[in-house]
């Protein structure tokens, strides 16, 4: 078994209610609460777990939130690599209707200090040795920018580690600037993140190689995704199902490339087990949630055509 480093920077408790009809303004009692440990990070730590790999989960972590999310990673027996900071660790609502339309609710989490930035390094550099793969996800808090990402790159590069990044925004383009080994964005994030009036995706893959990402991939939801790997453009077609919940599928890719990687099967495959674990979390309530016996299943069904 390997070792799968994740890091989630900005952490929180998700609040999942389930309702129905739901309108502005008006008064709702939910059908049924959930709450889980989230973050995009911690959604690949949970979906990594229950795919049976050993996992390490790093970022920071305070306050009452905090110990609720400590106890939730103990319960699922992965490592506890966070730092421990003075302020309280965020909550995120998300309100899911029947018919599959949800609302988010985002805090945006604390104000990391200097002390405690240079505290999570330091116990990152000693995790990062021993891993695989590493996965960075979503975004940064107070207290911290994108130099952050970028030392997390440095020290993996230093001792020859793959990054995955799934991040947005302006800290898509400065991690993609960087040359790691993969990024994931979703079609809509590459548009932004270019301004391009079209997407193709063969043309959008290259200008990612040619900016320096060793591999480059695009999520396009329901139509799949895309990814270059050496020289060939990889496409990847997912099958139709009725999703009870979509809140994580994007993590839970991740989580299941990252579990390829580490059990080293071709990056094409890699990506076909990410993609698996994507649909597989859309059958749960709960975010960021899996079985392996639906990856399995998925896996049989997902298509790779290699152009």
């Amino acid at each position: 078994m390997g070792n799968i480093l994740t890091v989630t920077a900005n952490p929180a408790i998700d609040r999942v209610y389930f309702v129905e009809n739901f309108r502005i303004g008006q008064v709702h009692r939910p059908i049924k609460a959930v709450f889980t440990a989230g973050g995009k990070g911690l959604n690949v730590s949970r979906v990594c777990s229950l795919l049976g790999e050993k996992v390490t989960a790093t970022g920071f972590l305070g306050g009452y939130n905090g110990a609720f999310i400590r106890s939730e990673v103990k319960k699922l027996g992965i490592t506890d690599g966070f730092t421990q900071i003075d302020g309280e660790t965020r909550q995120c609502i998300n309100i899911s209707e029947q018919n599959g339309v949800s609302s988010e609710i985002l805090e945006s989490g604390p104000a990391i200090s200097p002390e405690e930035r240079d505290s999570f390094l330091n116990s990152f550099q000693v995790y990062v040795k021993d891993a695989d793969i590493i996965t960075v996800s979503g975004s940064l808090p107070s207290g911290l920018d994108t130099s952050l990402y970028i030392s997390i790159l440095q020290l993996a590069k230093t001792y020859n580690k793959k990054v995955l990044f799934d991040v947005s925004g302006k800290t898509l383009a400065v991690m993609v600037a960087n040359k790691p080994f993969m990024v994931k964005p979703n079609k809509d994030e590459f548009m932004k993140l270019t301004g391009w009036p079209a997407f193709e995706p063969e043309k959008a893959l290259l200008f990612l190689r040619e900016q320096g990402v060793e591999i480059p991939f695009i999520s396009l939801g329901k139509e799949g995704a895309v990814a270059l790997i050496d020289e060939k453009v990889y496409s990847f077609s997912v099958p139709t199902v009725n999703a009870v919940n979509t809140v994580g599928s994007g993590d839970s890719t991740v989580a299941g490339i990252a579990t390829g990687i580490s059990r080293g099967l071709p990056l094409w495959d890699a990506i076909r087990l990410g993609m698996a674990a994507g649909v597989a979390n859309t059958m749960f309530e709960q975010t960021g949630v899996v079985s392996k016996e639906l990856v399995a299943d998925f896996y049989k069904q997902i298509t790779v055509d290699a152009g």
